[in-house]
């Protein structure tokens, strides 16, 4: 019982990492469905946003939520224009895009102290205080602001899947990631599609970046290293071949490390390791990911 108890403080506790995680990797799914490549930059252009949106906030004197649309906004006019200035002009297919995702984080964490300078950047929790709720006789403790970012995660990427499914973007989105060319052919514009997908990319990591420094009230440039890291690891084992699947992989990566946790806490991230590693020799494609057959 104590260790059920411990692990539900510890899922309490890490909640708003399930949103981050979650925001982060179905960016990072959105851009490898529609471009075909594997954003290594998501989490670094998702720090521009909150380093944009602590300086409206520090140096401009705006109110925090204001702060935080402009620094989402900043974001997905970031994501245009990676696509149409940078990644679109490039022909040599996913490895040469792969490359240029690899070459913008050095690009943008050098700019970063040229922009923002060196001095230390704060962002505030959105909401203060805890809340404290008893169960199995025992009183379990959640910050307002902690449950605040997971409920926002949640409306987001809700709101994003409805209009995947319901609005002709969407059609647009999946008719893409089925066979660009073919929806080319049939008269959608999938150079919009991708660029739509390269800024809603960059938004939502953006959101989640500025989440992130609202919990732990600290911007800096390495603050999402760990999120890209474990957003990877979330998009390979939920299934990089649909779009719920990587999402589905970010709520259940805290969950396993919570339980692994309780075998080892010094181990936990090895572990973790050795199961994605397992989930992807049972399963290729991922956890929820199904083989794609071309027809011919």
């Amino acid at each position: 019982m104590a260790s059920i108890i411990s692990i539900i403080q510890i899922l309490l506790n890490n909640l708003y990492l399930v949103g981050v995680l979650a925001l982060t990797t179905l960016g990072i799914a959105l851009t490898f469905k529609t471009a075909s490549v594997t954003n290594f930059a998501q989490s670094i252009t998702a720090t521009m946003g909150a380093y944009t949106a602590a300086y409206l906030y520090m140096r401009m004197g705006l109110p925090v939520g204001v702060a935080a649309v402009g620094g989402i906004a900043s974001c997905f006019l970031l994501g245009l224009i990676i696509d149409a200035v940078i990644v679109r002009k490039m022909s040599s297919g996913g490895t040469g895009r792969v490359m240029i995702t690899l070459g913008l984080i050095i690009l943008i964490s050098a700019f970063i102290p040229i922009i923002f300078g060196m001095v230390p950047y704060e962002f505030p929790r959105f909401l203060k205080d805890n809340i404290n709720f008893t169960m199995f006789g025992t009183v379990f403790t959640i910050t307002k602001n902690g449950l605040f970012t997971f409920g926002l995660a949640a409306v987001v990427i809700a709101i994003i899947f409805l209009a995947l499914n319901m609005t002709k973007w969407g059609l647009g989105v999946r008719a893409t990631a089925a066979n660009a060319t073919v929806s080319s052919m049939l008269g959608i514009n999938t150079h919009f599609i991708t660029a739509m997908s390269w800024a809603i990319s960059s938004a939502c990591g953006a959101l989640a970046a500025i989440l992130y420094a609202a919990q732990t009230t600290n911007v800096s440039s390495d603050m999402l290293g760990s999120i890209q890291s474990t957003s990877l690891l979330a998009f390979v084992m939920g299934g990089y071949t649909s779009f719920y699947g990587p999402v589905i992989g970010a709520v259940l990566i805290p969950v396993a490390t919570a339980l692994l946790a309780m075998i080892s806490g010094l181990w936990a991230n090895v572990f973790l390791y050795v199961l994605v590693l397992l989930t992807i020799l049972i399963k290729p494609m991922g956890i929820f990911g199904k083989k794609t057959v071309e027809k011919v």
